[in-house]
């Protein structure tokens, strides 16, 4: 198997909803976390607006704004997630899946307020390339959510020889090399015109971690392991 098969097979299953599979769990639990921040990063962005979640997987994120009332479609080469996030209720917003490559999907130009790439630029070689798309996609005025790694030291032992190694996410999720400093993240978003208005640290709670045996977060100024950032796209000028 290559390595891209087997990334593919990490993420291209059923499970993501179910409670039981322990392979999604800390998955669901860090959604909840960023949940949570999008709500209080975009209060008003919901109800009838159209969301492009860009490596939906299994829809963590797109079937709870659908569920908010907003209109979402869900971008993602892992058919069986695709699949499972669509038989799931959406209402009374809606939840189309699109299978196709995040850097080259077939929506059109502007035709997203808000977009979502959350727990994705750490899985890919050309994390520009990701953004780029979004940037494409966004209409003048709206926002790209983002969630990824910083590339430290500490990032590598907690997320990959800590998390991986006891088994709170799968072996083989992460490589190193992909994580993304924030600086590199705000200075490719900035080359594409995107404004960096938010950016916070998603520090790993340790003790409530390995009391419940999934990998739980909280928001701080230490971007060393995790973080978050809002970048906004500028509107037309008439």
């Amino acid at each position: 198997m290559s390595t891209r098969e087997a990334e593919m097979a990490l993420f291209d299953r059923q499970g993501w909803w179910d409670d039981d599979c322990r392979a999604f769990a800390s998955l669901r639990q860090v959604s909840t976390f960023r949940l949570r921040l999008l709500d209080d990063w975009l209060p008003d962005a919901w109800q009838e607006r159209e969301v492009i979640d860009l490596g939906c997987g299994g829809g963590l994120l797109s079937l709870p704004l659908a569920a908010r009332g907003a209109r979402v479609i869900g971008v993602d080469l892992a058919e069986a997630a695709l699949r499972e996030a669509h038989e799931r209720p959406a209402a009374p917003g809606a939840f189309l899946p699109v299978r196709s490559s995040i850097t080259a999907t077939p929506l059109a130009d502007a035709s997203a307020d808000v977009v979502l790439l959350a727990d994705v630029l750490e899985h890919i070689d050309a994390p520009a390339d990701a953004i780029a798309e979004a940037a494409r996609i966004l209409r003048p005025g709206g926002h790209l959510f983002v969630n990824t790694i910083d590339r430290t030291l500490r990032a590598r032992l907690l997320a990959i020889w800590l998390g991986e190694g006891l088994g709170l996410i799968p072996r083989g999720t992460h490589r190193w090399r992909r994580f993304i400093r924030p600086r590199e993240l705000v200075a490719m978003a900035r080359r594409l015109g995107l404004t960096c208005v938010r950016l916070v640290g998603e520090t790993p709670r340790l003790l409530a971690t390995l009391r419940h045996w999934t990998i739980e977060l909280r928001a701080s100024r230490d971007t060393s392991v995790g973080y978050a950032a809002l970048f906004e796209k500028p509107a037309e000028v008439r």
